[in-house]
C-alpha cells in the first residue's frame, strides 16, 4: 500500500509529518482557487481509517522523532470528529507530538460546533489554519467562499476558549481594482476582534490551465469585465491600508509565500512601525525600480 501525502500543505508545516486524512476539498466552489482540481484533485473522499494507520506507521518507522503532524487536505474535519480523535490518539502514542494542526473551513467549525471542538482540543488538535481571505461578506459571497465574517467571529471564539491556535490566511487583491479599500479595512476589523495567533498574507494569483487541471475560476469572472484583477502596485497598497488599521495584540503577522511582493514579519504591535516603514520605504521608490521588482516575482502554488 503506497504512502499517500497530502496534496498541499501551509509553508509553515514545511518541517510537520503529513498525513492524509481526506482527499481534495469538499468545498471545491470558491471561485479564486480552483487549486485542487488544477493540481488532478477534482474530487472528495474520505481515506479509510485503516489506510491512515498504515501511513502513520510508516512514517514513524522513517521519522519516529517527528513532533509536529499536519493533517490533510482542504478539512480532514470533514471525516468526523471520532475518526480525528482516533487519528489524534494513536499520533500522540507513536510520536513525541508537540503540535497537530490541520486546515478547515469555518463552516465545518460552525456545523461540528463549540462542544465537539473542545474534545478535538483535548485529544491534542491544537492549531487550526483557516482560510479568512477577506472580512467583507459582499466580497466573500461574490467569491462563492461560504462563510462571513459573523461566522468567523465564531468559531475564533470558540479555538481561543479551548486553547486551539487559529492561523488564518489572507488574499490580497480578492476585492479585485473596485473592492480593495472595502476589502481591507473589513479584514483589518475581523482581524482586530478575533486575534489570530498568525495572520498569514498572501497574494491572489488567477492562474492558467495546465497539463494537469483547470485553472482558476476567477479567470472567466476576469475576461468578462464581472472582476477587475488588482494591479501589482495596488497589492502593495493593500499591504500598506492593512497595516495602517490593525490593533490586534500578539498576533504574528507574516508574508510567508514566494508570491509575496514584500516579504515583512513582525509582531502586533510590536513590530508594526518597522513593517509599516518598510512598505512605505519600498512604495517611495522611483516607478521604474518597482515596476522591475514586480516582474521578477513569481507567480506560483
Amino acid at each position: 500500500m503506497p504512502f499517500e501525502q497530502p496534496t498541499i500543505r501551509p509553508p509553515s508545516e514545511w518541517r510537520s509529518g503529513l498525513i492524509r486524512v481526506t482527499r481534495g476539498c469538499n468545498w471545491n466552489r470558491c471561485r479564486f482557487c480552483g487549486i485542487y482540481p488544477h493540481l488532478a484533485e477534482p474530487g472528495f473522499s474520505i481515506r479509510p481509517l485503516t489506510d491512515i494507520f498504515h501511513d502513520i506507521d510508516f512514517l514513524s518507522l522513517r521519522r519516529p522523532e517527528t513532533e509536529a503532524i499536519f493533517l490533510g487536505d482542504a478539512d480532514p474535519l470533514q471525516a468526523g470528529p471520532a475518526t480525528l480523535i482516533a487519528i489524534a490518539n494513536y499520533l500522540y502514542k507513536v510520536f513525541p507530538l508537540q503540535r497537530l494542526t490541520c486546515y478547515a473551513r469555518a463552516s465545518t467549525l460552525k456545523k461540528i460546533g463549540r462542544a465537539t471542538i473542545a474534545e478535538l482540543a483535548a485529544a491534542g488538535l491544537n492549531r487550526i489554519h483557516l482560510g479568512l481571505e477577506s472580512g467583507n461578506d459582499e466580497i466573500l459571497r461574490y467569491q462563492r467562499k461560504g462563510q462571513s465574517a459573523k461566522m468567523v467571529r465564531e468559531v475564533a471564539g470558540w479555538l481561543r476558549e479551548v486553547g486551539v491556535e487559529l492561523s488564518v490566511y489572507v488574499l490580497l487583491g480578492l476585492g479585485g481594482e473596485r473592492l480593495w479599500q472595502n476589502h481591507i479595512l473589513a479584514t483589518a476589523e475581523l482581524l482586530n476582534d478575533i486575534t489570530p495567533e498568525f495572520i498569514r498574507l498572501r497574494r491572489l494569483w488567477l492562474f492558467p490551465p495546465s497539463f494537469s487541471g483547470p485553472g482558476c475560476p476567477l479567470l472567466d469572472e476576469a475576461a468578462s469585465g464581472r472582476f477587475m484583477p488588482q494591479t501589482a502596485e495596488g497589492t502593495v497598497l493593500e499591504l500598506q491600508l492593512l497595516l495602517q488599521n490593525l490593533k490586534a495584540e500578539g498576533s504574528f503577522l507574516t508574508c510567508d509565500h514566494e508570491n509575496n511582493y514584500i516579504k515583512i514579519e513582525g509582531m502586533l504591535q510590536a513590530d508594526l512601525k518597522r513593517m509599516n516603514d518598510q512598505v512605505g520605504a519600498f512604495l517611495a521608490q522611483p516607478t521604474e525600480v518597482k515596476e522591475a521588482h514586480y516582474l521578477e516575482i513569481d507567480a506560483r502554488i
